[in-house]
């Protein structure tokens, strides 16, 4: 049965490198978006477009043949989560939602601010902007555990991989460019 996978934590948490541990998955994030095309992490003036893009683009992966579609998100409260359950049930898809494993608050916001520097050094171009301990603690106290009543299919608790973990405590690097020599697309 082809899924629609729910990815459910915090910012930090690990969905991001979770869902890059299954590249077989076709995954739909509006951090993606906004990073492609706005160059930033978070603008509030382009948000409304964002999320045009984000649900078009779900619509279209839930519509292809893809066996997995994931929704690398928050998706933090049952009201955030029910949209996708139905949009899974009309397409008939399973519905499995994947509950990344519990840390420690701090510990998570430390993880964003650590990815927030490191995107910013391995992507210049991009503006990347503060995630404030504020505004985390508000995300942090609007989580609700998902229940069975929400209707998922399965409920998934992966645990953290090692992939993940050393993902998350090497030290930001910057890359080196390499030189290189113009292409020849115009040579005679």
């Amino acid at each position: 049965m082809k899924q629609l996978v729910v990815l459910v934590g915090l910012p930090g948490s690990g969905k991001t490198s979770y869902q890059r541990e299954h590249p077989e998955w076709v995954v739909v994030s509006r951090s993606a978006f906004r990073q492609a095309m706005f160059r930033c992490s978070f603008d509030a003036g382009c948000e409304e477009t964002v999320d045009r893009i984000f649900h078009a683009a779900l619509v279209e992966a839930i519509d292809s043949p893809a066996d997995v579609v994931c929704v690398d998100e928050p998706n933090l409260t049952a009201d955030a989560r029910a949209p996708y359950v139905e949009l899974a049930r009309l397409s008939g898809r399973d519905a499995i939602a994947h509950v990344m494993p519990e840390i420690p608050v701090d510990a998570a916001f430390e993880r964003l601010q650590r990815n927030l520097k490191r995107l910013a050094l391995e992507k210049p171009y991009l503006t990347v902007r503060p995630f404030s301990r504020k505004a985390y603690d508000a995300l942090a106290t609007s989580y609700q555990p998902v229940e069975e009543s929400e209707g998922f299919a399965a409920v998934e608790r992966p645990a953290a991989s090692e992939t993940f973990v050393a993902r998350v405590t090497l030290p930001a690097r910057p890359r080196a460019r390499a030189e290189r020599a113009p292409l020849p697309l115009f040579s005679s």
